[in-house]
């Protein structure tokens, strides 16, 4: 499932000063997702990938797998006109990382693996401070959902609204969020199993 990225949040901040509210929000964000699908299902056509929508194709992703397909589609949930109030602000608060959640746990995925740009999750978004601030930082290798909500963390590399959801999903037991950026061999590591990166468990 692709996210929006950088892009997403400069339309976002367009769309906030011109004082969108949050559903339209959700609608513009979810058209910035829908273009890196395209442009991931292209680059990766030559591997099976295919782009796939929200509506019928998704009932048909077990058919897209056994025949061998990559199956991509676009992680912001379907909700639209209809996205939930934010409790801050009007940046919609279910978004691509929540759409990648919701999908897995319908499915019932074994797992549930975030690509991002950073190690996993730290106490600070590495991104906001020094070089020097940033060897002080504390890096969670695992830790529960709950232990995750009590800290009360000002920034978290996954949206917060996931941490509920993990604690009352019935699938999912577990996510992990590794660097595919800077360490891409980490996606294999990820896959079999192995504890890389920062891995959220729901107890």
């Amino acid at each position: 499932m692709a996210g929006g990225g950088a892009r997403a949040r400069h339309v976002y901040n367009i769309g906030v000063d011109l004082g969108m509210p949050t559903g339209v929000l959700s609608k513009l964000g979810d058209k910035v997702s829908w273009q890196n699908a395209e442009m991931l299902a292209v680059l990766l056509s030559k591997h099976g990938g295919v782009k796939i929508g929200h509506g019928d194709n998704l009932e048909q992703l077990t058919m897209f797998c056994r025949l061998g397909y990559l199956p991509i589609t676009y992680g912001i949930p379907p909700y639209g006109f209809f996205e939930h109030p934010a409790e801050f602000g009007s940046i919609p608060p279910h978004r691509t990382d929540c759409g990648a959640f919701l999908l897995a746990e319908n499915i019932g995925a074994r797992s549930l693996i975030y690509l991002k740009d950073e190690k996993g999750l730290f106490d600070r978004d590495p991104k906001k401070v020094s070089p020097e601030e940033r060897k002080k930082l504390r890096f969670y290798d695992r830790i529960s959902a709950g232990e995750l909500l009590a800290a009360d963390l000002d920034d978290l590399i996954i949206e917060r609204p996931i941490l509920a959801l993990l604690q009352r999903a019935k699938c999912i037991k577990q996510l992990q969020i590794i660097d595919a950026l800077h360490n891409p061999g980490d996606i294999i590591r990820a896959l079999e199993g192995e504890p890389v990166g920062t891995i959220i468990t729901k107890e």
